[in-house]
Protein backbone atom coordinates (compact mmCIF):
# COMPACT_ATOMS: atom_id res chain seq x y z
CA UNK A 1 0.00 0.00 0.00
CA UNK A 2 2.80 2.41 0.91
CA UNK A 3 4.26 1.82 -2.54
CA UNK A 4 1.03 1.92 -4.12
CA UNK A 5 0.69 5.51 -2.54
CA UNK A 6 3.92 6.46 -3.52
CA UNK A 7 3.34 5.71 -6.75
CA UNK A 8 -0.05 7.88 -6.86
CA UNK A 9 1.67 10.58 -5.61
CA UNK A 10 4.03 10.68 -8.24
CA UNK A 11 1.26 10.47 -11.27
CA UNK A 12 -0.66 12.66 -9.66
CA UNK A 13 2.56 15.06 -8.93
CA UNK A 14 4.22 17.18 -7.21
CA UNK A 15 7.72 18.66 -8.32
CA UNK A 16 9.20 20.53 -5.29
CA UNK A 17 12.22 22.22 -7.67
CA UNK A 18 9.76 22.63 -10.35
CA UNK A 19 6.75 24.93 -8.30
CA UNK A 20 10.05 26.86 -6.52
CA UNK A 21 11.83 29.60 -8.13
CA UNK A 22 14.01 32.79 -6.44
CA UNK A 23 16.49 33.82 -4.05
CA UNK A 24 14.55 36.17 -1.56
CA UNK A 25 14.52 35.83 2.10
CA UNK A 26 11.46 36.10 4.32
CA UNK A 27 10.33 35.19 7.86
CA UNK A 28 6.86 33.54 7.78
CA UNK A 29 4.83 31.79 10.45
CA UNK A 30 2.14 30.22 9.32
CA UNK A 31 -1.00 31.15 10.65
CA UNK A 32 -3.00 28.35 12.56
CA UNK A 33 -0.17 25.69 12.45
CA UNK A 34 1.56 24.49 15.13
CA UNK A 35 5.20 24.57 13.98
CA UNK A 36 7.81 23.60 16.66
CA UNK A 37 11.83 23.80 15.90
CA UNK A 38 13.85 22.84 18.91
CA UNK A 39 17.51 21.51 19.73
CA UNK A 40 17.82 18.79 21.64
CA UNK A 41 21.15 16.65 23.06
CA UNK A 42 23.04 18.92 24.14
CA UNK A 43 22.73 21.05 20.52
CA UNK A 44 23.24 17.48 18.54
CA UNK A 45 19.97 16.95 17.29
CA UNK A 46 17.57 19.20 15.63
CA UNK A 47 13.60 18.29 15.24
CA UNK A 48 11.26 20.04 13.83
CA UNK A 49 7.56 19.13 14.48
CA UNK A 50 4.57 19.85 12.44
CA UNK A 51 6.15 20.42 8.59
CA UNK A 52 4.61 19.46 5.63
CA UNK A 53 7.13 16.88 3.63
CA UNK A 54 7.06 15.73 -0.19
CA UNK A 55 9.29 13.29 -0.69
CA UNK A 56 10.03 11.04 -4.36
CA UNK A 57 11.98 10.41 -7.57
CA UNK A 58 14.00 13.50 -9.27
CA UNK A 59 11.70 14.90 -11.86
CA UNK A 60 8.30 14.02 -10.77
CA UNK A 61 6.09 16.57 -13.11
CA UNK A 62 3.91 18.80 -11.67
CA UNK A 63 0.37 18.97 -10.40
CA UNK A 64 -0.78 21.88 -12.14
CA UNK A 65 0.23 19.85 -15.29
CA UNK A 66 -0.36 16.40 -14.56
CA UNK A 67 -3.51 17.51 -13.38
CA UNK A 68 -5.62 18.51 -16.31
CA UNK A 69 -4.49 15.08 -17.89
CA UNK A 70 -5.47 12.82 -14.94
CA UNK A 71 -8.75 14.54 -14.63
CA UNK A 72 -9.62 13.46 -18.57
CA UNK A 73 -8.37 10.17 -18.24
CA UNK A 74 -9.65 9.34 -15.10
CA UNK A 75 -13.49 10.85 -16.00
CA UNK A 76 -12.92 8.98 -19.11
CA UNK A 77 -12.07 5.65 -17.77
CA UNK A 78 -14.71 5.53 -15.64
CA UNK A 79 -17.15 5.82 -18.23
CA UNK A 80 -16.15 3.09 -20.68
CA UNK A 81 -15.14 0.73 -17.41
CA UNK A 82 -18.00 -1.97 -16.12
CA UNK A 83 -19.43 -0.75 -12.99
CA UNK A 84 -17.40 -2.91 -10.67
CA UNK A 85 -14.17 -1.74 -11.68
CA UNK A 86 -15.61 2.53 -11.65
CA UNK A 87 -16.66 1.51 -7.76
CA UNK A 88 -12.80 -0.58 -7.20
CA UNK A 89 -11.20 3.30 -8.97
CA UNK A 90 -13.93 5.28 -6.95
CA UNK A 91 -12.58 3.44 -3.75
CA UNK A 92 -8.89 4.07 -4.31
CA UNK A 93 -9.94 7.79 -4.86
CA UNK A 94 -11.11 7.84 -1.64
CA UNK A 95 -8.53 6.27 0.46
CA UNK A 96 -6.04 8.11 -1.34
CA UNK A 97 -7.75 11.54 -0.87
CA UNK A 98 -7.99 10.13 3.00
CA UNK A 99 -4.34 9.58 3.66
CA UNK A 100 -3.84 13.15 1.52
CA UNK A 101 -6.20 14.59 4.12
CA UNK A 102 -4.95 13.02 7.26
CA UNK A 103 -0.84 13.70 6.23
CA UNK A 104 -2.19 17.68 5.65
CA UNK A 105 -3.39 17.25 9.55
CA UNK A 106 -1.28 15.36 11.38
CA UNK A 107 1.59 17.02 9.58
CA UNK A 108 5.57 15.57 9.48
CA UNK A 109 8.73 15.25 11.96
CA UNK A 110 12.21 15.90 10.53
CA UNK A 111 15.09 15.49 13.04
CA UNK A 112 18.64 15.95 11.71
CA UNK A 113 21.46 14.79 13.67
CA UNK A 114 25.25 14.45 12.67
CA UNK A 115 24.89 11.58 10.48
CA UNK A 116 21.23 11.40 9.05
CA UNK A 117 18.01 13.14 8.49
CA UNK A 118 15.18 11.45 9.80
CA UNK A 119 11.52 11.92 7.68
CA UNK A 120 8.73 10.44 9.69
CA UNK A 121 5.72 10.78 8.04
CA UNK A 122 1.90 9.50 8.47
CA UNK A 123 0.90 6.47 7.52
CA UNK A 124 4.66 5.92 6.09
CA UNK A 125 7.57 4.29 6.70
CA UNK A 126 10.37 7.17 7.96
CA UNK A 127 12.79 7.91 5.24
CA UNK A 128 16.12 8.03 6.75
CA UNK A 129 18.95 10.15 4.22
CA UNK A 130 22.63 9.62 5.36
CA UNK A 131 24.14 12.94 5.52
CA UNK A 132 27.13 11.60 3.50
CA UNK A 133 24.51 10.53 0.44
CA UNK A 134 22.91 14.26 0.12
CA UNK A 135 24.32 15.91 -2.69
CA UNK A 136 22.63 19.40 -2.96
CA UNK A 137 20.25 21.71 -0.42
CA UNK A 138 18.50 24.77 -1.28
CA UNK A 139 16.06 27.39 0.14
CA UNK A 140 14.11 28.64 -2.32
CA UNK A 141 11.31 30.77 -2.79
CA UNK A 142 8.03 28.46 -2.97
CA UNK A 143 5.31 30.30 -5.56
CA UNK A 144 2.41 28.50 -7.48
CA UNK A 145 3.56 28.53 -11.38
CA UNK A 146 0.10 29.76 -12.25
CA UNK A 147 -1.89 32.81 -10.63
CA UNK A 148 -4.54 31.36 -7.95
CA UNK A 149 -7.39 32.71 -9.48
CA UNK A 150 -6.82 30.16 -12.52
CA UNK A 151 -6.68 27.04 -10.15
CA UNK A 152 -9.95 28.48 -8.74
CA UNK A 153 -11.45 28.25 -11.97
CA UNK A 154 -10.27 25.77 -13.39
CA UNK A 155 -11.44 23.51 -10.04
CA UNK A 156 -14.85 25.50 -10.36
CA UNK A 157 -15.33 24.26 -13.28
CA UNK A 158 -14.56 20.61 -12.70
CA UNK A 159 -17.22 20.83 -9.71
CA UNK A 160 -19.37 22.58 -12.24
CA UNK A 161 -18.98 19.34 -14.78
CA UNK A 162 -18.93 16.49 -11.48
CA UNK A 163 -21.96 17.72 -9.77
CA UNK A 164 -24.23 17.59 -13.06
CA UNK A 165 -22.63 14.20 -13.47
CA UNK A 166 -23.83 13.43 -9.86
CA UNK A 167 -27.51 15.36 -10.53
CA UNK A 168 -28.38 13.26 -13.63
CA UNK A 169 -26.83 9.95 -12.44
CA UNK A 170 -28.79 10.32 -8.91
CA UNK A 171 -31.57 7.51 -9.80
CA UNK A 172 -28.77 4.72 -10.87
CA UNK A 173 -25.80 5.14 -8.06
CA UNK A 174 -23.95 2.42 -9.73
CA UNK A 175 -23.98 4.63 -13.07
CA UNK A 176 -20.14 5.65 -14.64
CA UNK A 177 -22.16 9.12 -14.54
CA UNK A 178 -23.03 9.04 -10.67
CA UNK A 179 -19.81 7.35 -9.82
CA UNK A 180 -17.07 9.87 -12.44
CA UNK A 181 -19.17 12.61 -10.58
CA UNK A 182 -18.98 11.76 -7.14
CA UNK A 183 -15.00 10.70 -7.49
CA UNK A 184 -14.16 13.97 -9.02
CA UNK A 185 -16.18 15.90 -6.54
CA UNK A 186 -14.23 14.48 -3.99
CA UNK A 187 -11.05 14.23 -5.93
CA UNK A 188 -10.11 17.47 -6.85
CA UNK A 189 -10.45 19.66 -4.03
CA UNK A 190 -8.30 17.76 -1.77
CA UNK A 191 -5.40 18.03 -4.93
CA UNK A 192 -6.44 21.89 -4.22
CA UNK A 193 -6.50 22.21 -0.83
CA UNK A 194 -2.84 19.70 -0.76
CA UNK A 195 -1.37 22.22 -3.05
CA UNK A 196 -2.83 25.12 -1.29
CA UNK A 197 -1.39 24.05 2.20
CA UNK A 198 2.34 23.77 0.74
CA UNK A 199 1.94 27.11 -0.65
CA UNK A 200 0.98 29.06 2.66
CA UNK A 201 4.69 28.63 3.08
CA UNK A 202 6.71 31.55 0.85
CA UNK A 203 10.10 29.08 1.20
CA UNK A 204 10.96 26.05 1.30
CA UNK A 205 13.85 23.68 2.00
CA UNK A 206 14.96 21.03 -0.77
CA UNK A 207 17.44 18.28 -0.01
CA UNK A 208 18.58 16.27 -2.98
CA UNK A 209 20.10 12.81 -3.06
CA UNK A 210 21.50 11.42 -6.45
CA UNK A 211 18.16 9.72 -7.09
CA UNK A 212 15.39 11.38 -5.46
CA UNK A 213 14.28 14.66 -3.84
CA UNK A 214 12.39 16.02 -0.27
CA UNK A 215 10.83 19.41 -0.07
CA UNK A 216 10.42 20.49 3.65
CA UNK A 217 7.62 23.06 4.03
CA UNK A 218 7.84 24.74 7.21
CA UNK A 219 7.95 28.27 8.89
CA UNK A 220 11.73 28.05 9.42
CA UNK A 221 13.76 25.94 6.88
CA UNK A 222 16.59 28.70 7.09
CA UNK A 223 17.18 27.17 10.80
CA UNK A 224 17.24 23.52 9.12
CA UNK A 225 19.89 24.78 6.25
CA UNK A 226 21.78 25.79 9.36
CA UNK A 227 22.20 22.48 11.13
CA UNK A 228 23.25 20.78 7.52
CA UNK A 229 26.33 23.27 7.30
CA UNK A 230 24.60 25.37 4.35
CA UNK A 231 24.74 28.95 4.81
CA UNK A 232 23.65 31.89 2.62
Amino acid sequence: MMKFSETIRRWMGWCPNAAMSGTGRRRYVAPGDEVETRVAGGGSREVVEGALVDYGPIGTPATLFILPVAAALLIGCLFVMAPVVGLFVLVIILAYSGMELYGVMRRARVEVTPDTITITRPLFRPVVIPKDAVVKVEVKENKLPVPYWFLAVALGALLVSATGSIYLGWDNPASMRFISGLGAVIFFPMIFYRTYARTRYPRTLTITTPKKIAAIYTDDPERIARVLGVTG
